[in-house]
């Protein structure tokens, strides 16, 4: 039994349309927070060596955009409470923090939502490809592998696309959930040297 491609669509598009969609998203959203990413870095000794000269320029805020992003951000945020208590500074940049944060996880739930799901969506796929392959054999009364072969590989397409979805929905999850792991912690250590310099000043 000879099939096409086409052939094995159009059996199981319900299912290939979904795993479809789910490719795509996937896709867009690698893009999107890899060129994100790549806007986004922080060397912390970098960092330390240029805040003394951005906190004692004549225009501190306009001049925390040579730190890039996010530590301009957060000096920012920063300098905006520097005459408060320590307390409310510290509780400032904590704010910019979560924010950068909330901003860094955008979109990469769904990579991992997709990751889980898109190889039972093809296993069910399959389930369904198998189960009209064998109700094909009890109406015709056919029987033998032969008779059972094109459709249990029609049926397979579906687990193998859904795999072909989730492995690289699994790796970007896992790439970019480790990226935003370490920038938070280099922001983290950022700001402490922060508050720091700015409670001395104060």
């Amino acid at each position: 039994m000879t099939f096409s491609y086409k052939e094995m669509f159009l059996l199981g598009w319900p299912i290939l349309s979904v795993l479809l969609l789910c490719s795509i998203v996937t896709l867009s959203v690698m893009l999107e927070r890899f060129v994100h990413f790549r806007k986004r870095k922080i060397n912390v000794r970098s960092f330390f060596s240029k805040i003394e000269s951005v906190i004692a320029a004549k225009d501190p805020m306009q001049s925390s955009a040579s730190l890039g992003e996010p530590m301009g951000t957060l000096t920012r945020a920063a300098l905006s409470a520097h005459s408060a208590p320590r307390e409310t500074l510290e509780l400032a940049i904590d704010r910019a923090i979560r924010m950068q944060v909330a901003d860094l996880e955008r979109y990469v739930p769904l990579l991992g939502t997709v990751a889980g799901a898109t190889p039972f969506i093809g296993l069910l796929g399959t389930v369904i490809g198998i189960i009209r392959a064998f109700k094909s054999i009890a109406v015709s009364g056919g029987g033998g592998p032969q008779a059972v072969a094109g459709g249990i590989s029609e049926a397979l397409v579906a687990t193998a696309f859904g795999l072909i979805v989730a492995i690289p929905a699994l790796v970007s999850y896992n790439y970019f959930s480790t990226r935003i792991r370490r920038l938070t912690e280099e922001m983290e250590i950022c700001a402490d040297g922060l508050v720091e310099i700015l409670a001395r000043r104060c």
